[in-house]
């Protein structure tokens, strides 16, 4: 873990379930993030940490109206807001389920509303075709959350609207030097989902790039799918 040079023990935990692949509680996930709030923007920043910024600036190549409606799907401390909020984006909604997250959050000023709720326990409190863009930013991973919801984020997005899901390649195939994160369970429900989703023609994909991620070096793939 000594690539990563973070100074608190919380995000080398965080990083030992990820990397590891380990059985938490969804519970464990919520304290390990409470007891981040504090360091946690200083941290990723410190590490020049890009999702937030890159997820951001699709949902701007995408939209030029800056109200359409967008969901923040694990907020956090609220980056990714702030991100859209820079590039003039103000009809905004936080979601994570971590409540002194959302608190620190709130403490940004871009979000019109913030909801902590759990991402694949059910449906999630908002009606069909509620928005234009979800973006579930640095959370698409083992342990936090799966793609078996990814049918429920069709549900709640508008025709025509997106969703942008960042995901970890040596999570979702083997790659030389990683292969203690590679997760064959994840890999094989990620591509069970995502193609079901394609054939039942709910979705398309327009893009699949590699991003910049900071904190590491390894390989993101950002994935955009357009809801039909």
């Amino acid at each position: 873990m000594a690539e990563f040079d973070f100074t608190v023990p919380v995000m080398t935990e965080v990083l030992d379930h990820i990397n590891n692949s380990k059985d938490v509680s969804i519970v464990t996930i919520k304290e390990m993030y409470d007891q981040w709030v504090p360091t946690y923007d200083e941290e990723l920043i410190k590490h020049n940490y890009q999702l937030p910024a890159q997820s951001s600036q699709i949902v701007a190549e995408y939209f030029s109206d800056k109200n359409i409606s967008i969901l923040d799907i694990a907020s956090g401390t609220g980056l990714v807001g702030q991100e859209l909020h820079r590039l003039g984006f103000t009809n905004i909604v936080a979601l994570d389920i971590s409540p002194k997250s959302l608190a620190a959050a709130e403490q940004k000023g871009v979000y019109k509303k913030l909801v902590c709720a759990e991402v694949g326990n059910g449906a999630l409190p908002f009606d069909d075709k509620t928005f234009d863009a979800v973006i579930c930013c640095g959370c698409f991973l083992p342990t936090h959350i799966r793609p078996k919801c990814l049918p429920e984020l069709v549900r709640i997005t508008k025709s025509g609207g997106i969703i942008v899901v960042p995901v970890g390649q040596r999570f979702i195939e083997v790659v030389k030097g990683e292969e203690k994160s590679f997760c064959k369970y994840y890999q094989l429900e990620f591509n069970e989902v995502t193609q079901e989703l394609e054939l039942s023609k709910r979705w398309k994909l327009i893009s699949k790039t590699n991003i910049p991620y900071g904190v590491t070096d390894k390989t993101i793939f950002s994935f955009v799918w357009k809801v039909l």
